[in-house]
């Protein structure tokens, strides 16, 4: 074959397969931007629905068209979009640059019930918020955000024990594994994080480790 039309058959070849490449990343974007944004406006709908009115329309029409996607928490009286529904939309478009929006969106989505002053509770907390975002971007736009609310979720609990008077820690055999565990997986993240306060965070961590372990 002519070497002339060799190399324009490669040059035809190698642009169609990035307009191919573009257009169907292009396809990803939008169809991400879109399932992020039906939940985020959910979100925003689900603020107005409360108990007395919860049974009217159109409340009651969203959330029976919905109802996979929320969960009622019964402390705050407020209905929620299930953090998990935003973790799976990350996990499905990871490789987009909206996936560490969603990651964020999801870190800050609150979570049904109470812990009632149980440190195992608030730490498990903190480990599938913003501990999640950290283990996903450690290098974050946020991951200084993350840090600062892991501090402060972190200082109350240090604070109170001793004497222990308004958080419990963990009983015996299963709860105080879980416990260890979570605390280990929150120092595993935060060590591979890059932040001013990333010293600060792990010497709590350790603390309340050493505290009840």
């Amino acid at each position: 074959m002519d070497m002339r039309k060799l190399t324009r058959l490669l040059t035809f070849s190698i642009l169609a397969t990035a307009a191919l490449t573009f257009t169907v990343s292009a396809q990803s974007s939008a169809a991400a931007t879109k399932e992020y944004n039906r939940l985020v406006a959910l979100a925003r709908s689900l603020k107005k629905i409360n108990g007395d009115n919860m049974n009217r329309e159109p409340h009651k029409s969203i959330l029976k068209r919905n109802e996979k996607d929320i969960v009622y928490s019964e402390p705050s009286g407020e209905w929620l979009v299930r953090s998990d529904r935003y973790w799976d939309l990350q996990k499905k478009y990871s490789k987009l640059a909206i996936a560490e929006e969603i990651a964020w969106t999801a870190a800050n989505t609150s979570i049904p019930g109470e812990c009632e002053g149980y440190a195992p509770c608030y730490v498990y907390a903190m480990r599938i918020t913003d501990g999640e975002y950290l283990s996903l971007y450690p290098k974050g736009k946020y991951a200084r955000k993350a840090i600062d609310n892991l501090l402060a979720g972190f200082k109350p609990i240090i604070d109170d024990i001793k004497p222990a008077e308004t958080y419990s820690g963990p009983g015996e055999g299963e709860e105080r594994v879980d416990f260890k565990k979570h605390l280990d997986e929150l120092t595993a993240i935060v060590k591979k994080t890059k932040q001013p306060k990333t010293a600060t965070l792990l010497a709590q961590i350790k603390k309340l480790h050493d505290a009840y372990n």
